[in-house]
């Protein structure tokens, strides 16, 4: 028999619901990932199930193309069918956010200004989980502003007010009391906020405050060992090649899925082995070396060197030159 946490949750390994909300566990999401042929080890899974059963919000992090968005969006779409949400709003952090953008701001129209509501306060308000992408790129204490205290389970007034309206409107998590004189935006107990970070964006990263650490719960993706990406790549012997790469930078097995498919399709054209490792790694695995120092930059080099042919190889040591601004040497 299943028992109800302190908070109202459910545990187990089940996730909490609203009153009509249909609690599921790590299991079921994990058919979802078999379905979109997606890995994840167990631990994650049952993870993020706990965290969200303990009424946190999440933050997956990891190297690129560990899937994390994708687990992002599935577990979303299990909690709309399990009537934990409405669906969810997915988005990108930018360095241009600020509370404009999250939690709203007056905008003009022809009939004089009114509030539109930002990001987070339309997610709310339609019963919808926010899906923000790569959230390392916004400076977050400028971009969530009042919505700090929201997440910490405090009601909050917003400067604004509906067209037409008297009242001041408010942000209510559930079970907290309602500000006098306000009119209620009520979070529910199973909203959430569902976040990727990218722990190699460093160009854009900013610094996360304390405040706003506490509010989340941190889950890391890794990339599969060796052995998985065998299993996952199958028998493609040019793209298993480019395998060691990782010993540079860990890159997760959807970069590799991706140059699969272009390979599976460049094929076709019968271009030269050299010729079509050179344009893999310069459009799936080159960007994501960048701000890699000189040394590994010329380690990369002289690995990609050793397979290609001479043209290729004029041309690898330009474009990382050019791309990662690398001295390579002579």
């Amino acid at each position: 028999m299943v028992g109800r946490s302190a908070h109202g949750g459910l545990h187990n390994g089940e996730i909490g619901a609203d009153r009509f909300g249909v609690p599921f566990t790590a299991q079921d999401l994990e058919k979802e990932c078999q379905a979109a042929g997606l890995e994840f080890p167990d631990h994650v899974l049952e993870q993020l199930t706990a965290a969200i059963d303990a009424g946190k919000h999440v933050i997956l992090t990891g190297p690129p193309g560990t899937g994390k968005t994708s687990l992002a969006f599935l577990a979303a779409e299990v909690a709309q069918r399990r009537m934990m949400c409405t669906g969810f709003l997915p988005t990108t952090a930018t360095t241009e956010w600020t509370t404009f953008e999250t939690i709203g701001g007056f905008q003009p129209t022809s009939e004089g200004l009114i509030y539109r509501p930002g990001l987070f306060v339309e997610a709310i308000e339609t019963g919808r989980w926010l899906v923000i992408d790569e959230l390392n790129r916004s400076n977050f204490d400028r971009a969530f502003g009042q919505l700090f205290t929201v997440l910490s389970g405090q009601a909050v007034v917003l400067p604004f007010k509906r067209a037409g309206q008297m009242k001041n409107l408010s942000l209510v998590p559930y079970g907290a009391p309602v500000p006098e004189d306000t009119e209620p935006i009520r979070v529910p107990s199973s909203w959430r906020i569902v976040a990727t970070m990218n722990v190699f964006d460093k160009n854009l990263l900013f610094d996360m405050s304390y405040a706003l650490m506490r509010r989340f719960a941190f889950i890391e993706l890794n990339s599969p060992d060796e052995d998985g990406f065998r299993r996952i790549l199958g028998d493609d012997d040019l793209v298993l090649r480019l395998l060691p790469l990782r010993q540079f930078r860990d890159l997760g097995p959807a970069v590799y899925l991706d140059a699969r498919k272009y390979a599976e399709r460049r094929r076709q054209d019968e271009p030269t082995e050299s010729r079509l490792l050179y344009e893999m790694f310069y459009a799936y695995f080159l960007p994501q070396l960048e701000g890699l120092d000189d040394t590994t930059s010329r380690r990369i080099f002289r690995f990609m060197a050793g397979m290609l042919a001479p043209p290729e190889v004029t041309q690898v040591r330009r474009t990382m030159g050019e791309v990662l601004g690398a001295d390579l040497g002579t």
